[in-house]
């Protein structure tokens, strides 16, 4: 019963969705959470591919299959029924694509390139992430980068935690630090950093950037090409149900899961702090 949201203020790439993909997996996994991940992003395929091969003809038939409506329609016609009053937390269900059944469910993003025609349909995910809330035990959203539209505020407002995410270089590091004073959502105990795909031999490494923004609850994830060959064939579901932390501290699929369950206890202890009134948020 919590709403975590990944964003950033850099308008370069930080790693955001495939961290937000490792992560929900790995909770949806190991920590039993019956999870949604909502993607806001305008005009990003990158979840439904992690998941799926991008074959319209094999969509169509799981969802006849299932008797859901095309998915290519999912959100759009989600977002219909919000409008029109005419949805529960439960229906929300029957718009998404399943990934582990009772586990974790994807809504994926709506299927337009016009900024303001996406603007405007993104205005319902406030009723949406609401109905969802009640329902899902985690909801993620993956939200467009920037803060040049109105609901990109909202969301963030609204949300439990948040991750800032970034890359290791200097720019946007210096962009976070900028937004922490001039995004009112940052100046809150709930935003976590997060570096994405990090490698460890960078001079801005997690230790040197949790120094340098003065902020110990820095998170990570770990650079993994096995990962990412496992992104680009739709096979992240398999890769965290088949690959295990190892005791060989040379193992590069064992440093890459401890990155990923580090970062998610970090988002976990959050929420509990939370929970508890330890956080201002």
């Amino acid at each position: 019963m919590a709403v975590l949201s990944f964003w950033s203020n850099s308008k370069k790439e930080t790693g955001q969705t495939l961290s937000i993909v490792a992560m929900a997996t790995y909770m949806s996994v190991e920590h039993n959470y019956k999870t949604l991940v909502i993607d806001a992003t305008l005009y990003d395929d990158t979840i439904q591919r992690c998941f799926w091969n991008m074959d319209i003809n094999k969509d169509i038939k799981k969802a006849l299959n299932r008797g859901k409506l095309d998915i290519a329609a999912g959100t759009e016609g989600l977002l219909s029924a919000i409008a029109s009053n005419k949805t529960t937390p439960e229906i929300i269900s029957n718009y998404t694509k399943v990934v582990f059944k009772n586990r974790l469910d994807i809504l994926l993003g709506l299927q337009t390139q016009s900024v303001s025609e996406h603007e405007k349909n993104l205005r319902l995910y406030i009723d949406l992430i609401k109905a969802a809330n009640q329902y899902y035990d985690l909801v993620i959203v993956d939200l467009s980068k920037t803060v040049e539209r109105e609901t990109t505020h909202k969301i963030l407002q609204m949300s439990d935690v948040i991750m800032y995410t970034m890359a290791q270089n200097l720019k946007q590091i210096n962009e976070y630090i900028e937004s922490r004073n001039t995004v009112p959502e940052l100046s809150k105990r709930n935003v976590i950093p997060l570096l994405g795909s990090t490698n460890h031999y960078c001079k801005y490494n997690p230790k040197n950037v949790a120094s340098f923004i003065k902020n110990r609850e820095l998170a990570y994830i770990t650079y993994n090409n096995t990962f990412l060959e496992a992104a680009s064939e739709a096979k992240v579901a398999n890769f965290f149900l088949n690959t295990r932390i190892s005791k060989k501290a040379m193992d590069r699929n064992s440093q890459f899961l401890e990155s990923v369950a580090n970062a998610s206890q970090k988002v976990i202890q959050k929420f509990e702090e939370i929970k508890y009134g330890k956080v201002q948020s």
